[in-house]
């Protein structure tokens, strides 16, 4: 794209407010600045970090339903209206579900009303991963529109996550201050916490600190003491308690019945859910469960960490293997690339001056986006000859970078002359072009001179007989087609909502900072579920069985065993690690490259449950079901709206690698 264009682009970029950018620079949030001393906070300042990222505390209401006013900036859409299309509420629970009568605590959550003309009663509820993802920050409503006419979209932030007494080095350190702990803790927890205090002193955001580099020891006794001193029961935040709490969320708010959509952790969340309906006493039915990226209960974590970075390869391989055509050009790959990694740990590869290490081919084998995959085994056996053709071209991102399947935009208004002329002009370009023109012509529209921006746009973007043909369908726009678009309307309401009310930039700032992993909610549902049941040489013999070694560490595995440590949670009964019984009807969304989730997780939650239905999908890593009119989207929403139907599969066949032939 030319300069011009690029010019365009930074307009945008000066036009819109990230959430950890420009919202930051104002004087009152400098203020802060003084925090990073560790003998003092200034009331000032602990007040707005304290806002930023809200210590947990316990609830003063009564159990059950509030409604309260959505964080300023909720709005996911410009023509939703809060307390009409969304509302948000807290429902307060007991701390502790054996005991009724102790403390409280509020739980948020988001409500998208359905939009159809005959709603149903059984809602859709979603439990997003992590553990620790917010499922409210990340609320996307168009995802759902071919459910949302039917039923509600719950969004839940289970607690220790986002809203609901969130559990971080953050929320800690403000606890730490609040309460003058000594120095070492203070500085330990903001060196933690270092990516927090640069955005609440409105500076540059630097990348989260290695867990490896810092004293998780010390931490983990530090914020175990500040979170109890407010009356926190950590043992308290785990996955079987945010399975009571959706339970009763759902009956809470009057459903008889209702749906899950759980994606990674949340998948355990609500195997975990399926696995004790008859446990929960007169609990609303459970009609259907989509798991995206599935982690069973049954999946220990330390032993498969080491098989994340590796699994993809062997899904990969037998891919190829399964075709003729692929086959027939690389036989026996799986062996070959074995090989050729042990030739490459010991003689790095030197062609024409260009030396290839075994660290570097590592990096190729396990980028597998877009449409990659189909040329790893033709580098693979370049590189057994010293050819280093395809290596050069997958490294410098000049093949395999198409999508796996188009991307889809969302649906253009022909009757409005500008969503028509964007309609008409994008159809003059492939689908990757055409999403990247319709940015463009977003960004053009909401100048002060939209149409000689959008001409400037064209004839430096698009020369030749496109751009010509381009320039056409532009003559017949006017500016008052312009002013009169609610198209362009919306453009502008988006960037002024970007903008934003100091209200508003303080709620991205929060967003920014809370809408992250917690680091402790993290702990006590890990060490509770897995860690406290496994040594790290379980790591160690997993990691011997690998048939591709040199694609994984056991670095990770070796963090995580020592998670624990300094952190008094209670592990959870061994049984949490038996395999889940259900006959819930069962859609299992699986990436053929999820790193995260490999293969195996889902085809063994395929095992266990007696109604499931496992979707392998092609070309695809973490996270399937992202969007309403694709493939995938598609599949789920059909599911949905009938768990018992057979479902079409044929979408996915479009998916499958092309592989590259020598």
């Amino acid at each position: 794209m030319t300069k011009s264009v690029y010019l365009v682009c930074g307009l945008l970029a000066a036009l819109l407010v990230s959430p950890n950018g420009g919202a930051a620079q104002n004087a009152e949030v400098t203020d802060t600045a003084s925090v990073q001393t560790p003998s003092h906070a200034p009331e000032k300042a602990l007040t707005r970090l304290s806002a930023l990222a809200p210590p947990p505390q316990l609830s003063e209401r009564a159990l059950g339903i509030h409604t309260v006013s959505c964080l300023p900036g909720t709005a996911p859409g410009f023509l939703e209206v809060e307390g009409e299309s969304y509302y948000c509420g807290v429902f307060t629970v007991p701390q502790n579900w054996g005991d009724m009568d102790g403390d409280n605590l509020d739980l948020g959550f988001l409500v998208a009303r359905a939009n159809g003309e005959t709603p149903r009663s059984d809602p859709l509820i979603f439990l997003t991963g992590g553990p620790g993802a917010s499922a409210i920050f990340a609320a996307n409503f168009d995802k759902y529109q071919n459910v949302r006419t039917e039923r509600d979209i719950i969004f839940f932030d289970i607690r220790g996550v986002g809203v609901s007494q969130r559990l971080g080095f953050e929320e800690c350190l403000v606890l730490a201050l609040e309460n003058t702990a000594p120095a070492d803790q203070i500085t330990a927890l903001q060196a933690a916490a270092v990516r927090f205090l640069a955005i609440a002193n409105g500076g540059d955001t630097p990348s989260p600190p290695d867990l490896a580099d810092l004293d998780l020891p010390l931490l983990n006794a530090t914020c175990w003491e500040q979170f109890t001193s407010r009356g926190i029961d950590p043992n308290q935040f785990t996955t079987a308690s945010s399975a009571r709490d959706t339970i009763e969320l759902i009956t809470a708010l009057g459903h008889d019945a209702f749906n899950i959509e759980g994606a990674s952790y949340g998948t355990r969340l609500a195997m975990t859910i399926m696995d004790n309906m008859a446990d929960y006493g007169d609990a609303p039915e459970l009609r259907s469960v989509i798991l995206d990226s599935t982690f069973p209960p049954s999946v220990y974590l330390l032993r498969t960490i080491v098989r994340s970075d590796h699994d993809f390869m062997l899904q990969l391989l037998t891919e190829c293997q399964a075709d003729a055509v692929c086959d027939g050009a690389y036989p026996n790959l799986a062996a070959r690339l074995a090989a050729l990694l042990s030739r490459f740990e010991q003689t790095p590869l030197t062609v024409n001056g260009e030396m290839v290490t075994i660290d570097d081919v590592v990096v190729q084998l396990t980028n597998v986006t877009n449409t990659r995959a189909g040329v790893i085994p033709r580098m693979i056996a370049e590189l057994e000859g010293g050819v280093l053709d395809t290596y050069l071209g997958l490294r410098a991102g000049e093949i395999g970078t198409d999508p796996a399947e188009p991307l889809p935009s969302a649906a253009l208004d022909l009757s409005d002359p500008v969503q028509a002329f964007i309609a008409d002009a994008s159809a003059l370009l492939d689908d990757t072009a055409a999403t990247e023109f319709r940015v463009y012509m977003n960004i053009g529209l909401i100048q002060e001179a939209p149409l000689p921006t959008l001409e400037a746009i064209i004839k430096e973007g698009y020369p030749g007989a496109t751009g010509d043909q381009m320039m056409e369908m532009l003559e017949g726009l006017t500016l008052e087609d312009v002013s009169a678009s609610p198209y362009v309307a919306q453009q502008v309401a988006i960037v002024a909502s970007a903008q934003g009310t100091p209200e508003i930039k303080l709620a991205n700032m929060r967003r920014s900072i809370t809408g992250g992993i917690p680091h402790f909610l993290y702990s006590s549902v890990h060490c509770a579920d897995d860690i406290l049941h496994e040594r790290f040489e379980d790591a160690v013999n997993s990691y011997n069985d690998l048939r591709f070694p040199q694609l994984v560490d056991l670095d990770m595995s070796r963090l995580q065993a020592r998670r624990c440590e300094g952190w008094p949670i209670t592990a959870a009964p061994i049984e949490v690690k038996d395999p889940v019984t259900s006959k819930v009807p069962t859609l299992i969304l699986q990436g053929a490259y999820d790193f995260s989730t490999p293969v195996y997780m889902g085809r063994r939650a395929d095992r266990e449950l007696e109604s499931s239905i496992f979707v392998l999908i092609p070309q695809q890593g973490h996270g399937t079901w992202n969007n309403a009119q694709g493939c995938i989207g598609q599949i789920a929403s059909d599911f949905v709206q009938n768990p018992d139907a057979e479902i079409d599969l044929s979408c996915i066949e479009a998916r499958q690698p092309k592989w590259a032939l020598p």
